[in-house]
């Protein structure tokens, strides 16, 4: 630019003086380097290195034109001095080499100054003019006065500008490398800088004391790993991922035992990296605290708290392994023990000797069974275990045998000793078998039956028991449906006196089911007291006695005293007395119409409150009666304090009359008990001729049996009531709900 301006007063003087002498060829060469000119500053503001071309080559022909167009050497050769600067611009814009070979290229034109000769002369150009030697000059003054100064100013300036640029930067960079330093050193995290390989080039504090490293780092071993052990290196979950993404991270042991996990690696502008570690010891204690709580819920799952012992769900598992991969050449048990003498235990101890007993009785069976027995706890009083690979079921009976003989039979519990019975039973694994809880459920079946055999031995599953435990849960649960179908009806049996006059009705319960048939009491009632049942039938029993004693009183104006049986279960009812006050109030009925009949089992099953409850009733002007005489083991001092006012006569003495006179000397000896007592006397089971004289010849007050009616539906009753002449007026109605 300061060239195209300065050389215009040249350009443009030259330019009139050539047109004054004719030279017009002048003109053209002045037009000509001028829009080369033009080009270059077009250029140099779009394209630096194009323009610097066009300059180096403006230059060159510049020189080339004043030593060739000029006809006067001396001063023609003065434009060589221009080609001397072209090496500077090259520098400046191209590099080192073409500096360097313009640098050579020059020596052409310097070689033709030492020989003092025009490179060549142009025909055409022999004009010479009048100021030759003033433009000559003028340029080179120009050239070297004012354009190359003018350049290197811009340069020097744009060096100064960089240099100032370069300190600014530099104060910057001072800045920024304190900042971060104060950041690297107070992170909050333990950060490294590493190269590619791994070598520590930077720690800050915090990763220093986390591996041990000397804070001058001048130490030998500078690279990490060299810190960290990878033979100890655990497993962790990452506290920062998501569940379901379950990312695990690597955590290393440091020299001294911490566990240091590379949390994050960034990786800089420069091919190194940043490093950043986290101490995850106590990470890793909470882990493995988890760990060791998963793994004892687990195992607390499976595994029974108070023996140990596996529980009825591994057992199922075990067996169901078994059931998977049976080997029909072997015999494979499921055996049953079941300690009996637990409730003693907890009755006269105490739960928690009970549980004391059941742990240590767990003990010995687990240390006298084989090594390969799987010994689980079924139930609360129930063990199993498995027997594999027998070869016949009489091994596995023996074994059991062994088993039980082996096993103590007495513990030491709290300074007493314990009795140990127990029963055991068997189940075989049958070929068909695939579900564990059919082989559990033969096995209990097994334990039942031998629970119920009088030596408690061991006892094989039986298809026979399994029949009647089916069919036992099937009335079970036939009372509950059918005290709602109103299945269950009563029937009643009459009691006659000595003259064979109706004295008083035995209330009988009969339940005629469409699923079991006709279910005699016998079968059915201790199934409702070991299922909790007997209340509900003797509710329905209470609420029907009562309903027919109104009706009868309502239709014939009198009626017979209605005996009905309490269980054992009824009588330590704490609502007993409100159920029957109610029931009386319901239907407006007096207590002496009622009479209630207990067996001597019954009476002393809970004496105290017995006697309260039957003390109450007699009272209120109810009758008592005890029922099935003769077959309790009660003394007679408890007797004589029960308010009863009727004894019944077991029938299984009345039918060994005249067959057995033992029988009949206990009869007599009831009989005389019972008048020490003040009681009446009734014979139950009457059936002939023979034992009604026998009764009678004794002294018996009343007779019950075939011989006489059996029980009767409630027709046939009305029947007989319609016939009977009318008793003495009931007493009044006066009692108080309990």
């Amino acid at each position: 630019m300061s060239g195209f301006l300065l050389e215009a007063a040249v350009a443009i003087h030259s330019s009139v003086n050539a047109f004054a002498v004719g030279a017009y060829q002048v003109l053209w060469v002045v037009g000509f380097f001028y829009l080369v000119l033009s080009l270059g500053l077009y250029y140099s503001s779009r394209h630096l290195r194009a323009g610097a071309a066009i300059l180096i080559g403006t230059v060159y022909a510049s020189s080339f034109a004043i030593v060739c167009l000029i006809n006067q050497y001396d001063i023609a050769k003065f434009g060589y001095i221009f080609i001397y600067t072209t090496p500077i611009i090259a520098r400046l814009f191209f590099g080192t080499r073409l500096a360097i070979g313009l640098m050579v290229f020059n020596i052409l034109p310097f070689l033709l100054l030492l020989l003092n000769r025009p490179l060549l002369t142009v025909p055409g150009f022999d004009v010479t003019l009048p100021a030759s030697n003033t433009y000559v000059q003028s340029l080179l003054f120009l050239f070297f006065n004012t354009c190359v100064p003018l350049a290197v100013f811009r340069v020097l300036h744009e060096l100064d500008l960089s240099a100032l640029r370069y300190r600014q930067a530099s104060a910057e960079l001072v800045v920024s490398h304190a900042q971060y330093e104060e950041v690297f050193q107070n992170a909050g995290t333990a950060l490294l800088l590493t190269d590619a390989s791994g070598q520590i080039l930077q720690a800050n504090q915090q990763a220093n004391s986390l591996l041990g490293r000397n804070a001058s780092g001048d130490e030998e071993d500078l690279a990490l790993f060299a810190w960290l052990s990878l033979d100890n290196s655990v497993r962790l979950k990452s506290p920062n991922s998501d569940e379901s993404e379950n990312m695990r991270m690597s955590a290393y042991r440091t020299r001294d035992g911490k566990l240091v996990a590379l949390e994050n690696i960034s990786q800089t502008s420069t091919d190194h990296y940043i490093v950043a570690l986290r101490d995850v010891s106590g990470l890793h204690s909470m882990h493995h605290a988890l760990q060791l709580s998963l793994e004892r819920e687990d195992y607390l799952s499976r595994h029974d708290a108070l023996t140990n012992l596996p529980n009825r769900d591994m057992l199922r598992s075990h067996l169901q392994e078994i059931l998977s991969n049976i080997d029909e050449n072997k015999v494979t048990a499921l055996v049953s023990f079941r300690l009996n003498s637990i409730r003693h235990a907890n009755q006269q101890f105490g739960a928690h000797t009970g549980d004391i007993l059941l742990r240590r009785f767990a003990e010995e069976l687990s240390r006298v069974l084989p090594k390969n027995c799987f010994c689980a706890r079924l139930r609360s009083i129930v063990f199993s275990f498995v027997v594999e690979q027998s070869r016949t079921p009489g091994e596995i009976i023996k074994l059991v045998e062994r088993v039980r003989n082996t096993l103590p039979r007495e513990l030491e519990v709290n300074g007493e000793n314990l009795l140990v019975q127990f029963s055991a039973g068997i189940a075989l694994v049958r070929p068909e078998d695939t579900e564990p809880d059919d082989l559990i459920r033969r096995s209990e079946v097994a334990l039942d039956t031998a629970r119920r055999s009088s030596d408690q031995s061991v006892t094989l599953f039986d298809e026979d028991d399994a029949q009647q435990i089916r069919r036992s849960v099937e009335i079970e649960v036939g009372i509950v449906n059918g005290l709602k179908q109103n299945e269950f009806r009563m029937v009643y049996q009459p009691k006659v006196d000595r003259d064979g006059n109706i004295a008083s009705l035995e209330a009988l319960l009969r339940w005629e089911s469409p699923n079991l048939g006709n279910v005699t009491p016998a079968e059915f009632i201790p199934i409702a007291e070991r299922a909790g049942l007997i209340r509900l039938i003797s509710n329905f029993v209470m609420n029907q006695v009562s309903y027919q004693i109104r009706q009868w009183l309502d239709r014939y104006g009198d009626c017979p005293v209605i005996a009905l049986n309490l269980s054992a279960t009824d009588i330590a009812r704490n609502d007993l007395l409100h159920l029957i006050d109610s029931s009386c109030h319901r239907y407006d009925i007096a207590p002496s119409y009622i009479e209630f009949e207990i067996t001597e089992t019954g009476l002393i099953a809970n004496e105290a409150l017995t006697i309260h409850h039957l003390g109450e009733l007699k009272t209120r002007g109810f009758n008592i009666a005890i029922d099935d005489f003769g077959t309790g083991y009660s003394s007679l001092s408890k007797l004589s304090h029960f308010p009863a006012q009727s004894v019944k006569i077991d029938r299984s003495f009345v039918a060994q009359i005249g067959h057995n006179q033992k029988s009949e000397m206990i009869i007599k000896a009831i009989i005389s008990l019972a008048n020490i007592l003040s009681c009446r006397t009734v014979a139950e089971g009457v059936e002939n001729v023979e034992q009604e004289s026998f009764l009678k010849e004794i002294g018996c007050d009343y007779f019950q049996g075939y011989y006489y009616y059996r029980p009767l539906e409630v027709s046939a009753m009305e029947l007989l009531l319609a016939e009977m002449p009318a008793r003495e007026q009931a007493p009044a109605f006066q009692f108080k709900l309990a």
